[in-house]
């Protein structure tokens, strides 16, 4: 239902764009970038913070933030033109339904994935090398600043902190009532691998007082992240999750039964074939003897006939990585080549898809030998 939804909201938006004469609509689309860009500004001065929950005049709003009141002014009359903010009357504002995921502490905060994608790091990319990426195939991101996307973050502590609020935001982006769309109780243990500080894990804790998680990332990610939850959390419930640092690409934690589950949330999106098989052959060693399931939440794109979200999707995937959104067929061809099975593909009420993935049992998998290919 929810899928169908979608596509009926861009069968209607694709009605309507055709309805606009065509040269205004590209016009449309070659500014769209003054919309992000003052969104950005919004959320970078903090003027959702500002209004909070009252109705205020611009001139409050600019003495409080210490801003140019009519500079202020004509940004919030564009903002709410588009449904961020409400002007309730002239030069009157308060926070709405959108405006209020730019506040730092609301629930539906999306405040740091804004700023980390109208960030100068990520905007550079798209304004100086995604033209000269056509021609040569590189990433973008890694010809603006030197450096590919994760190897700069581990050496820009800021950017990387800010980074990681933004992967934390995810839950808010597409809420939690996926999470009630796949029977998690038939396992003992989760071991989320690329899970950052372990938020995603702990929504997942809740609602499954028998299950335990193992939350796996870069060092630098999760050094903290236990002792940042204390007080947050439950004691009981931070008992049952333990966190471990390490390198993807180099080896995953081992599995310790048949009933645990390997979790990659947005993970393989982020990488081109030859990552995702190296981490694919990684997880084949760590499985062991053991015959675990692995759930993989991400895009699944539709072919011909792309959702737009997906799209712009794989458009950010190739601007700062090597990665792609990858249609059914190229899914089951990925896992297929290191010994993999799709045994399920499960709709979400959101945007991903669940993909259950098992080992394949109907033939010899020779894995030594398919390391040493990736390799080469």
């Amino acid at each position: 239902m929810f899928h169908s939804v979608i596509r009926l909201s861009n069968a209607l938006n694709s009605f309507i764009h055709k309805l606009v004469p065509a040269p205004f609509r590209v016009m449309q689309i070659g500014s769209a970038f003054w919309q992000s860009r003052a969104l950005y500004a919004a959320t970078e001065l903090g003027v959702a913070d500002a209004i909070g929950d009252n109705i205020m005049s611009i001139n409050e709003v600019a003495e409080k933030v210490r801003l140019h009141p009519d500079h202020l002014y004509r940004l919030l009359r564009m903002l709410a033109s588009i449904g961020v903010f409400e002007e309730c009357k002239t030069q009157v504002f308060r926070n709405n339904k959108l405006s209020d995921c730019l506040r730092s502490h609301s629930a539906q905060s999306v405040r740091q994935m804004v700023l980390m994608h109208n960030s100068p790091e990520m905007s550079r990319p798209w304004f100086e090398s995604l033209s000269k990426s056509m021609r040569n195939g590189d990433v973008p991101f890694a010809m603006s600043h030197g450096k590919e996307l994760f190897e700069y973050l581990d050496n820009h502590p800021e950017f990387d902190a800010l980074f990681t609020g933004a992967m934390e935001s995810v839950e808010a982006l597409t809420g939690t009532d996926h999470l009630n769309d796949f029977n998690w109780e038939c396992f003992e243990r989760i071991i989320d691998v690329g899970g950052s500080n372990g938020s995603k894990t702990l929504a997942i804790l809740k609602r499954n007082p028998g299950l335990h998680a193992l939350v796996f990332d870069r060092p630098q990610v999760i050094r903290d992240a236990a002792e940042g939850w204390r007080g947050k959390v439950d004691n009981e419930l931070l008992s049952r999750l333990t966190f471990a640092g390490g390198d993807m690409l180099e080896a995953i934690p081992s599995a310790n039964s048949d009933r645990d589950l390997y979790l990659f949330i947005a993970i393989f999106h982020c990488m081109d074939d030859i990552q995702a098989e190296v981490i694919l052959t990684n997880l084949r060693k760590a499985c062991v003897q053991h015959h675990p399931t692995i759930a993989i939440i991400d895009c699944v794109a539709d072919s011909p006939r792309i959702d737009p979200a997906v799209a712009s999707f794989d458009m950010q995937m190739l601007m700062g990585t090597r990665g792609r959104e990858r249609t059914e067929t190229e899914w089951r061809d990925l896992l297929d080549r290191c010994g993999f099975v799709i045994q399920e593909i499960v709709s979400l009420r959101t945007f991903a898809r669940l993909l259950v993935v098992t080992i394949r049992q109907d033939r010899i998998f020779r894995m030594q030998d398919h390391s040493r290919k990736i390799v080469s």
